[in-house]
C-alpha cells in the first residue's frame, strides 16, 4: 500500500512538472553547454547531394553570442572547408538519458560562416534512450540556397559543463 502512494506520488509530481514546464526539460540561467558531433553527419538534399561536417565547440543557451567552434564541411558535389559557429539561434533540452548525467538530449540551431564565404544554419538533435521519438538524432545544414535537411543519424550529443570548465 506505501509503494503505491509513493508511486501514485512521483507520477502526479512527473505530471505537473512536465505542465509547469510545457513538455521542455529546462538549463539554469548560466548554463553552458558543449556541442559535439562524434565522427561526422551527413545530411542530404531533395536532389540526392550530401553535405558533411564534423565539429565541437561550446554555447551558453541564454547568451546567443556566446559561441566558440566550428569544423570541417564537405559536399558531394565538390568543395570543402571549414566552418564556424557565429551564433546560437534556438536550443531546447529533451527528455532522455545516459548514465553520465551531463549529457543531454536535444535540438540547438547555429549561424555558421562557411570557409568558402558563404553562410548557413546548423541543425544538431540529439537522441537517447527514453527520448521521444519525434527527437531526431543527427545534423542538417543550409549552406547558401542549399538546403541538406534529410539528415542520416549519426553520434551529436549536448553536454552540460561545470562552472570550472
Amino acid at each position: 500500500m506505501k509503494a503505491r502512494a509513493l508511486l501514485l506520488l512521483g507520477l502526479v509530481i512527473a505530471v505537473f512538472s512536465l505542465l509547469a514546464t510545457n513538455g521542455k526539460v529546462r538549463a539554469g540561467d548560466d548554463a553552458q553547454f558543449k556541442w559535439v558531433i562524434g565522427s561526422s553527419d551527413s545530411a542530404l538534399a531533395v536532389d540526392g547531394s550530401s553535405i558533411t561536417v564534423t565539429g565541437t565547440g561550446t554555447f551558453a543557451p541564454n547568451d546567443p553570442d556566446e559561441v566558440t567552434g566550428g569544423g570541417t564541411w564537405a559536399v558531394s558535389t565538390g568543395g570543402s572547408g571549414t566552418f564556424q559557429v557565429t551564433q546560437l539561434i534556438r536550443f531546447d533540452l529533451a527528455p532522455g538519458s545516459v548514465s553520465n548525467p551531463t549529457i543531454h538530449a536535444g535540438l540547438a540551431f547555429f549561424r555558421v560562416a562557411y570557409s568558402d564565404g558563404s553562410r548557413g544554419i546548423l541543425v544538431l538533435s540529439c537522441h537517447l534512450p527514453e527520448t521521444p521519438a519525434n527527437v531526431a538524432e543527427g545534423g542538417a545544414a543550409s549552406k547558401g540556397f542549399a538546403d541538406y535537411f534529410n539528415l542520416q543519424a549519426h553520434g551529436t550529443f549536448f553536454q552540460q559543463l561545470s562552472s570550472e570548465d
